[in-house]
C-alpha cells in the first residue's frame, strides 16, 4: 500500500513540474525577444516566416511554372516573389532563376502593373546597389530585370532612383553588364523632363566612348544617343563633350539598323540646334575640353568647316537610299543643316577675344 502511494506521489509531482514548464514556455512565446545590451531596445521579429520559402520545393515547384507553363503571375505568385526577395542571400542557388522569371514576365503590361502593386519593383531596385558585389551571372539578370521595367513609363519615378547605379556600371569589366546598363538607359531615356537633366549629363561620356567598339558602331551606346538628342535641353551638353574620332563614318556603313540610328541622331541633334538657335557660344560652358578648345567638342566635329562639309555630302548621297526612311531623313537633315550658321572662323573668334 505505501509502495502504490509513493509512485503516485511521483506521477502527481511529474505532472505538476510538467504544467509549470509549459506555462512558462507559453509566457516565453508571447513576450518579443530583444538584445539584453541594447540601451534603447526595439520590439522585433527574431524568425523570419518567408526564409522558410527559400531554396523549399514550394519555391522551385513556382518557379518551374512561371518558367515553362504559366506567363501571367497572381497576386499570390507575386506575394512568394517578393517574400523570397526580401530574404534570400545573394549566392542562393535560387535567387538566379528566380529573377530570370522576373524578367520574363516584365514583357506582360499585367504583369508590370501587379509587380507595381505588390512592391515587386520597389524591391528589385533596393537591391541594385549592393548587387556590384554579386555573382556575375545573378549580377547581370537583375540589371536586366530593371532594364526591361523601365520600359513601362508608370515605372520611371521607381526606376530613376536607380540611375547613378546603372551609370556606374558602365565602367565595368564586363561587356554584358555595360551592354545591359546601356538598354537600361535607353529605356530611362525616352521621356527626360528638364529638372532631370543633371542627372542624366554624366552619361554622355560614356556613351560617346563607346560609341565605336573593335571598330564597329555600337548598336546600343547608338540607341543612347538617339534618345538624348530627342531631349532638346540636352542637346548643349551633348555638344559640348569631346568629340570621338572619325565620327560621321557611322553614315558609312551597310547595316540599316545602324544607319537609320545614325541619320536619326543626327538629324535629332540638328533639329535641336536650329530651334534653339545654338552656336559655338551658347554651348562653350559645356566644353569638357582642359583647354576650352572648340575644335575638340562634338559641336566642332558635326558643324566645323570639315565636318559640316563630309556630313552634307553623306546625306546628298543617302537621299538616294533604297530605305525610304533613311532618304526621307537624310533631305530633311540637308533642310535643317541650311539653318545652321556656319562655325565661326579661327580669326573672328580671336576678334571676339
Amino acid at each position: 500500500m505505501k509502495t502504490i502511494k509513493n509512485q503516485f506521489q511521483k506521477v502527481l509531482n511529474y505532472q505538476i513540474q510538467r504544467l509549470c514548464v509549459n506555462k512558462i514556455l507559453t509566457y516565453l512565446q508571447t513576450v518579443p525577444q530583444k538584445d539584453p545590451d541594447e540601451t534603447n531596445p526595439e520590439w522585433r521579429i527574431t524568425v523570419n516566416p518567408a526564409a522558410e520559402l527559400v531554396g523549399s520545393p514550394r519555391l522551385r515547384a513556382l518557379i518551374d511554372r512561371l518558367y515553362h507553363h504559366q506567363k501571367l503571375l497572381m497576386d499570390f505568385d507575386a506575394k512568394q516573389i517578393l517574400s523570397a526577395l526580401q530574404c534570400m542571400d545573394p549566392t542562393a542557388e535560387l535567387l538566379l532563376p528566380l529573377l530570370t522569371v522576373l524578367s520574363n514576365a516584365t514583357a506582360y503590361p499585367s504583369n508590370q502593373l501587379l509587380m507595381r502593386e505588390f512592391r515587386l519593383t520597389n524591391r528589385v531596385v533596393e537591391m541594385l546597389p549592393d548587387s556590384k558585389h554579386w555573382p556575375k551571372s545573378t549580377r547581370v539578370i537583375l540589371l536586366q530585370c530593371i532594364a526591361n521595367m523601365a520600359v513601362s513609363s508608370d515605372n520611371m519615378d521607381v526606376m530613376k532612383l536607380a540611375l547613378n547605379h546603372i551609370v556606374s556600371r558602365l565602367g565595368s569589366d564586363d561587356e554584358m553588364e555595360i551592354v545591359v546598363a546601356m538598354q537600361a538607359l535607353t529605356n530611362l531615356f525616352i521621356n527626360i523632363r528638364k529638372d532631370q537633366i543633371q542627372k542624366f549629363v554624366p552619361v554622355i561620356p560614356h556613351c560617346l566612348n563607346r560609341l565605336w567598339v573593335l571598330g564597329e558602331v555600337n548598336l546600343n551606346a547608338l540607341r543612347l544617343l538617339v534618345n538624348l538628342s530627342c531631349c532638346p535641353d540636352m542637346v548643349p551638353y551633348l555638344l559640348g563633350n569631346k568629340s570621338v574620332s572619325g565620327l560621321l563614318r557611322i553614315l558609312d556603313t551597310d547595316r540599316e539598323e545602324v544607319l537609320i540610328r545614325a541619320v536619326t541622331w543626327i538629324l535629332c541633334t540638328t533639329s535641336a540646334v536650329d530651334a534653339l538657335n545654338l552656336t559655338y557660344d551658347r554651348i562653350s560652358e559645356h566644353n569638357l575640353d582642359p583647354f576650352h578648345n572648340p575644335s575638340h567638342t562634338l559641336y566642332y566635329s558635326i558643324y566645323g568647316p570639315k565636318g559640316r562639309e563630309e556630313l552634307e555630302t553623306q546625306a546628298k548621297h543617302l537621299t538616294n537610299h533604297s530605305n525610304k526612311d533613311v532618304a526621307s531623313k537624310s533631305a530633311r537633315l540637308l533642310e535643317t543643316l541650311a539653318n545652321v550658321p556656319p562655325f565661326p572662323t579661327a580669326g573672328s573668334h580671336l576678334n571676339r577675344l
